[in-house]
């Protein structure tokens, strides 16, 4: 591998995981009953590898193991350069990595390569392979090893759902971004990158409410939160902004996302917690937590609960189902997986949602942490017949294509052919006038826009693109 470029942002990130496993070595403070926990981790990054080692990468079903596929490469690479501290080998037990540099080049060009649901596999920012996501799992061992040290659940100091009825707006327009946290980068030769085109977007619209699904990256750090997340927003917004909880925000532990975006004043209304509701007209929109209670690998699967806690928000949202509104559930994890073979769910957080809203679905459910668009169709199989409390029949969407670069994957549009296609819609809209061969491979970026009046409810999605003037509408619904 040639030698990493480091910026300012990433050394920080770097002097600070190093920091946070140097303390741990010096006070000693390891505890055997983490310690196989945290291990199972290294394990797990094996099983990532040998997806690489066995030659066939580009021939398997795509599943999420297969982005860690140079893990731990990286990250012996990385402590042989002198950017990581070697305590991960000496005091953590981390494995040698079976990979060579020669294996790696002979499984694709640097050109890289679109997987089935979108994600791009290349060696450029924010693609799967750029080398930063390591810092990623670095931390997520940290916090394994030392669960002490993430930041503690918050509940909000107010109950919910309790506005005055004088004070529910009768409609509004709410944006909806997803996966959003990149902050600024050179994309190319672009002259502005996916995360400033989809604010600005937004900001052109003039939402009463915008709504971040989660993840600012690489780790959400309380440097990357401020720079990625708070540094691109207004300043002061005429509405309300929210945010939510996700997989990259608890690599740090949850305490970049609680200990400073949620303590700036232009959050203040959320209470510090990562969860909440919003009355508007008819509705009732809930956002969920599905990142802290979740127990499986670098929280890729998404929970609402687990037995160290969460049930107040299946008690939240038990609640909103028990008033005589519409349903809009807001999550960071998807509630449908895709497939080479088709939709599926997403067992555990499907599940807690169904099982709590029994025996009905939400009205409408937007999710992020896939990057692309995603329209389900209104009555597929994996709904089970099951609609609305109102008869009405669900609306399921992903809305995670706000900023890390995507393609036109393969699974996608397998779903959305046929007579009676999953999907309605998806994200394919190449990207104009490409200056480097991953944008060869690249769709465009956007955003959602619900407007509520009362119970109406119409839907938008926009693309936006350097080559446009503003959005574009590309999906919309009454």
């Amino acid at each position: 591998m040639s030698a990493y470029s480091i910026d300012l942002q990433s050394q920080a990130t770097f002097n600070d995981i190093n920091e946070k496993f140097e303390t741990a070595v010096a006070e000693k403070g390891h505890l055997l009953e983490t310690r196989k926990e945290a291990d199972h981790f290294w394990e797990y990054l094996k099983q990532c590898e040998s997806y690489l080692i066995g030659g066939k990468l580009k021939e398997l079903d795509y599943t999420h193991d297969m982005e860690n596929i140079l893990a731990l490469y990286h990250l012996n690479d990385l402590i042989d350069k002198g950017h990581l501290t070697p305590h991960l080998r000496t005091s953590f037990g981390l494995p040698a990595s079976e990979v060579t540099e020669e294996m790696f080049d002979e499984q694709w060009n640097l050109a890289g390569w679109v997987a089935g649901d979108g994600t791009i596999y290349a060696i450029s920012k924010y693609c799967q392979l750029d080398y930063k996501w390591t810092l990623v799992l670095a931390y997520y061992y940290y916090y394994k090893a030392y669960p002490e040290k993430k930041h503690p659940f918050v509940s909000p100091a107010q109950p919910l759902l309790n506005t005055p009825v004088d004070l529910i707006p009768p409609s509004a327009t709410i944006a909806i971004i997803g996966d959003w946290g990149t902050g600024k980068w050179e994309d190319g030769h672009s002259a502005k990158c996916p995360a400033e085109l989809v604010i600005e977007g937004v900001l052109s619209l003039q939402p009463d409410y915008i709504i971040h699904l989660g993840d600012v990256y690489y780790a959400g750090t309380e440097d990357e939160e401020k720079t990625n997340f708070l540094g691109m927003l207004a300043e002061s917004y005429p509405g309300k902004v929210y945010t939510m909880n996700s997989n990259h925000e608890m690599y740090d532990g949850a305490n970049g996302l609680m200990g400073t975006t949620l303590t700036d004043p232009r959050f203040a209304h959320q209470g510090g917690s990562t969860y909440f509701s919003l009355e508007i007209g008819d509705w009732i929109l809930v956002g969920l937590d599905s990142a802290y209670y979740d127990n499986s690998d670098l929280y890729m699967e998404g929970s609402l609960m687990n037995t160290q806690g969460g049930q107040e928000q299946l008690d939240l949202l038990k609640k909103a189902y028990n008033t005589n509104k519409q349903l809009l559930v807001l999550t960071h994890h998807n509630g449908i997986e895709i497939t080479k073979h088709g939709s599926k769910l997403n067992q555990t957080l499907w599940n807690q949602v169904a099982k709590t809203l029994t025996p009905h679905l939400p009205d409408a459910w937007y999710w992020g942490h896939v990057h692309n668009a995603v329209i389900y169709n209104d009555d597929i199989s994996v709904y089970g017949g099951k609609t609305a409390k109102n008869g009405n029949k669900p609306r399921m969407r992903c809305c995670g294509h706000a900023s890390i670069p995507n393609g036109n994957g393969s699974y996608l549009e397998r779903l959305s052919s046929g007579s009676n296609p999953d999907v309605e819609f998806y994200s394919k809209t190449d990207m104009q006038n490409p200056t480097t061969e991953v944008q060869k491979l690249r769709v465009l970026n956007g955003f959602a826009l619900i407007e509520i009046n009362g119970s109406d409810f119409s839907e938008s999605f926009y693309e936006v693109s350097n080559e446009y003037s503003g959005p574009k509408k590309v999906w919309y619904s009454n």
